[in-house]
């Protein structure tokens, strides 16, 4: 298997296992754990499985990499579906929050142009299109939920837009990749695929970031305390409504 990677590739590729590892103690460093736990689990379980596939190209045969990669893969989106779960009900509780109809409506009319763009973008086979919608769907959902994270403006909002938009990004080029992968040279699909691994060591770098500077959290003012304060306020007075 080694001998298929190139410099450049082994240079990203120890690049991205450096700087998820840094990430990692970043994460028990902040106590993030208690701030997004299944993003936390992700983020480890990411850097386990980038290491372990390094270890596996240079001392194993490709048949056992293969196998490893795709059940890994399976393993990571599993856990990418419930890191988008645990971020989303952040943003969205079961509660009339400002503008949520109008939200949802945004984020619906999206995910309709990504089935539209999946149906017609010519792709050999059905799981093609499945793998293409998936990715971009997600990519779609994560964007929406770091945007209305933004909206609401509480103090937690830049951290969690910083995660979630970044894997957002990150899912669109993924998204793209495949897209395009059945209909340029193999040559070009290479260079196309290596935009992936910069795609994920800027993703690490921008989550160190927002983790670790007074950016990603900023205190509580009583400003903010009073905007939360009118929120409910006008939350409790529809529910009044709604209950005469």
């Amino acid at each position: 298997m080694k001998n298929y990677l190139s410099g450049a590739d082994l240079a990203m590729w120890i690049t991205l296992i450096v700087s998820k590892l840094v990430f990692c103690l970043c994460i028990l460093k902040k106590h993030f754990f208690d701030r997004l736990a299944l993003f936390s689990v992700l983020v480890f379980f990411s850097s386990a499985k980038s290491l372990g596939l390094w270890v596996i190209a240079y001392w194993a045969d490709y048949a056992l990499y293969y196998y490893a990669f795709y059940i890994s893969g399976y393993i990571e989106t599993a856990l990418v579906f419930l890191t988008l779960i645990e971020c989303g009900r952040q943003v969205l509780p079961g509660l009339n929050l400002p503008q949520k109809e109008k939200a949802l409506v945004y984020l619906l009319a999206s995910l309709a142009t990504v089935f539209i763009f999946v149906a017609y973008w010519p792709l050999n086979f059905l799981e093609n299109r499945i793998e293409v919608g998936a990715y971009l769907s997600i990519s779609v959902t994560f964007i929406f939920i770091a945007a209305y994270s933004r909206y609401l403006g509480l103090y937690w909002s830049r951290l969690l837009a910083g995660v979630t938009f970044t894997l957002g990004l990150l899912f669109l080029v993924e998204g793209a990749i495949r897209a395009i992968s059945w209909h340029y040279p193999s040559a070009l699909v290479l260079q196309v695929r290596q935009l992936s691994q910069i795609a994920n060591i800027l993703a690490v770098v921008s989550w160190i970031v927002v983790i670790l500077s007074p950016w990603g959290e900023r205190e509580m003012t009583e400003q903010d305390l009073k905007k939360i304060e009118a929120a409910f306020a006008r939350i409790e007075a529809s529910v009044g409504i709604g209950g005469h």
